[in-house]
């Protein structure tokens, strides 16, 4: 096999970085998605890369995080010639070579997400092969999800909120919302969520989705508490934008109220927050193994969409 070259794109080659590998009907999706990501500072231009063969382009990726973190967290826009089995070689290459790199900087891990089907705004078709690849090279599932999306011109805005008493962060305090997310999070049926339980602890857990969750772009008015009538605490809603799309970051009932529809009100509640802040689309995914909540979508309006699989690699290793 030839030898192939890795290294980052030049400004002169953005646009091939781009067009290459991406199917001609969706090109302005992706030149959208790349160009708003470079703007937030998710994307930028050393952490993209491209693997070379002679004189012909034959792989690319890229690197993501939140904006406010600075360092790269995922794998984007990662693609070969999928059709072709030297693809598996080519991605080893390129993805060996880019997360040294990143390793050398001091990022811990990486993730990855498989869509299917594939969909807006990579259009990241060959999910198998995809999946084939990051297995090789020592990626794990950290678990699988079903996406929901909740569309304002198709479904009414919820307002059922079952006489609960909402409590805004301000009027609660950090420290409260932080036992609050540690409660809720007791016998989860998500399977990262109670991974990062058995290996950090039950209160720094919550405490570090707590930090992760700020990293976010929210209003503190947004997150809220959900008390009974008589002060007891039910459970909490998180809504927020990422640099993508909005979302309910994190939502749960404590295990002594669950199964009395308290989670349809809290999650009327976020859906609310964040489409009286003008959102038109939300998307949230929630672990497959949780039917009560994936079933709670459903009775709010969202619509599953697709499957996801969350590819996790640890450089530390």
């Amino acid at each position: 096999m030839m030898k192939i070259s890795v290294r980052p794109v030049r400004p002169d080659e953005l646009r091939d970085f781009i067009v290459t590998w991406t199917d001609p009907n969706h090109v302005d999706d992706v030149k959208r998605y790349v160009d708003q990501m470079m703007k937030k500072g998710s994307i930028r231009r050393e952490w993209c890369f491209v693997a070379w063969q002679e004189n012909r382009l034959v792989g690319r990726v890229a690197y993501w995080s939140l904006p406010k973190i600075g360092k790269p967290e995922a794998l984007v826009l990662l693609d070969l010639p999928w059709e072709h089995e030297q693809y598996l070689s080519i991605g080893a290459h390129l993805l060996q070579e880019t997360l040294t790199l990143m390793r050398e900087t001091g990022v811990d891990q990486i993730g990855y997400v498989v869509d299917m089907p594939p969909m807006p705004p990579q259009w990241q078709r060959f999910p198998e092969q995809r999946m084939r690849l990051l297995e090789h090279l020592g990626f794990v599932v950290e678990r699988m999800t079903h996406r929901f999306e909740w569309r304002a011109k198709e479904s009414p805005l919820p307002v059922s909120e079952k006489g609960l008493i909402f409590r805004t962060l301000p009027e609660v305090g950090e420290a409260a919302f932080i036992e609050a997310v540690m409660r809720v999070s007791e016998q989860t049926l998500d399977r990262r969520i109670r991974q990062e339980r058995e290996q950090e602890g039950a209160l720094k857990q919550a405490q570090l989705m707590f930090k992760d969750l700020q990293f976010f772009t929210y209003d503190p008015s947004w997150w809220q508490l959900a008390f009974s009538s008589n002060g007891d605490l039910i459970g909490l809603v998180m809504p927020a934008v990422n640099p993508t799309y909005a979302t309910i970051g994190y939502i749960g009932v404590v295990p002594e109220q669950r199964g009395r529809g308290y989670i349809d009100a809290l999650l009327n509640r976020g859906t609310a927050i964040l489409a009286q802040a003008g959102v038109d689309v939300i998307r949230a995914d929630t672990d497959v193994e949780n039917l009560p909540m994936a079933n709670a979508f459903k009775r709010a309006g969202y619509v599953p969409f697709a499957k996801r699989y969350e590819y996790i690699i640890d450089l530390r290793a």
